[in-house]
C-alpha cells in the first residue's frame, strides 16, 4: 500500500468514478483501476461497487476512507508548515459559508485579511450549512463559517467548532401583506400564510421546523431555495414569508416582525477541520473573525425597520 494507490481510491470516491478521477489526477482511468484492483489485492477485500453510475464505498472499507483521508491531510499539513517557516504569509485559504454570513459579517473581514496577509489567495464558496461541514470535515475546506455548526444530524463529528456570536432571526413580508401592520405577529398567525424558506440542509431551515414542531402546527411550505437573494425578491412580490436574519433588514419592499416574547435566535460558528495542526493561514483569519465578532454581535443588530 503506497500513497498514490490511497490518492488514487480517494479520488475515484470522492470524484463519483474511474473515469472522472483520471481527469482529476490527469492519468488514464485504466491506470487507476489497476491500482485500486492492486489495494484490494492487499486488503484481501473489496473497497468500491457501483451504484448505477457512481462508485460507492463498501462498508465493510471506510475505515480505509477516513485513515487515507488522515494520512492526505497530515501531509498537506507538514507542506503548510514548511512554506509557513518564512515571516511572510502565503498559500490558499478556503472558506466555506452561507449567503447570510457571506452578506453581513465576512466583508469586512476579508477586506482586512487581504490587506494584512496580501501573499494568500481567498477562496470563498457558499452552501448550506450540511454540505459546509461535510467539505470542512473532508479537508476540501480551510474553514467553515455556519449557524448552528451543533445542529446536524446525529453522527461522529470529525471537526472542532467555537460560537462567534449570537444573531437574531425575524420574520420578513412584503409591504402589502396583511401582516405588514403589525409590529409583532404570534406563530398561529404567521401559519396561515405560504412560507419561502431554504431547504431542510440548512440549519436555518432546522430552527425554523423547530419553532413550528414546538407549538404543534404546520408550516404551508410554498418553495424550498438554496439563494437567499432569491427568496428576497419573491417575498417582495408577495409570494410568502421567510425567516432571516435582522442584519439583512434595510429593505423599503418589506416589512420585518418579531413574534411577542419569543425572538429567534442562530449562533454563527466557525468550524474547524479535526486536526493537530492548524495553518497560519487559518489561525490569522480566525483571530480577525474574533475581533469582528466582539463588534458585530454589538453592531449588527440595529433596530428593524417601523419595529421600535
Amino acid at each position: 500500500m503506497d500513497l498514490r494507490q490511497l490518492e488514487m481510491f480517494l479520488a475515484v470516491l470522492e470524484n463519483g468514478g474511474y473515469a472522472k478521477a483520471g481527469e482529476y489526477l490527469h492519468v488514464s482511468h485504466s491506470a487507476i483501476h489497476r491500482q485500486v484492483k492492486m489495494l484490494e489485492a492487499e486488503i484481501e477485500d473489496l473497497l468500491l461497487y457501483r451504484k448505477g453510475r457512481r462508485v460507492e464505498l463498501t462498508e465493510a472499507r471506510q475505515i480505509l476512507a477516513v485513515a487515507a483521508r488522515r494520512v492526505r491531510q497530515e501531509l498537506s499539513d507538514a507542506k503548510r508548515q514548511l512554506s509557513e517557516s518564512s515571516q511572510s504569509l502565503r498559500g490558499q485559504l478556503r472558506i466555506g459559508t452561507g449567503s447570510s454570513i457571506l452578506a453581513s459579517f465576512l466583508p469586512p473581514v476579508l477586506e482586512r485579511y487581504r490587506k494584512e496577509s496580501p501573499g494568500v489567495e481567498v477562496r470563498v464558496v457558499t452552501g448550506t450549512a450540511d454540505q459546509v461541514i461535510e467539505n470542512v470535515e473532508n479537508s476540501e475546506l480551510d474553514l467553515g463559517l455556519v449557524f448552528n455548526p451543533a445542529d446536524m444530524p446525529r453522527r461522529e463529528r470529525r471537526f472542532v467548532s467555537e460560537i462567534l456570536y449570537r444573531e437574531e432571526f425575524v420574520w420578513a413580508v412584503p409591504r402589502g401583506h396583511p401582516l405588514a401592520k403589525r409590529k409583532r405577529v404570534a406563530l398561529e398567525d404567521l401559519a396561515q400564510f405560504p412560507f419561502l424558506i431554504l431547504p431542510r440542509t440548512s440549519h436555518i431551515r432546522r430552527t425554523f421546523d423547530r419553532l413550528f414542531q414546538t407549538k404543534r402546527l404546520t408550516a404551508r411550505v410554498a418553495m424550498e431555495l438554496e439563494n437567499e437573494e432569491a427568496l428576497e425578491k419573491l417575498i417582495e412580490i408577495n409570494l410568502g414569508i421567510t425567516l432571516r436574519s435582522s442584519w439583512r433588514s434595510a429593505s423599503d419592499k418589506m416589512q420585518y416582525l418579531r413574534m411577542p416574547g419569543e425572538p429567534v435566535y442562530c449562533d454563527m460558528g466557525m468550524l474547524f477541520p479535526r486536526s493537530k495542526y492548524i495553518p497560519r493561514v487559518v489561525t490569522e483569519f480566525a483571530r480577525l473573525a474574533r475581533q469582528a465578532a466582539s463588534v458585530f454581535s454589538f453592531v449588527g443588530h440595529a433596530p428593524l425597520n417601523a419595529n421600535p
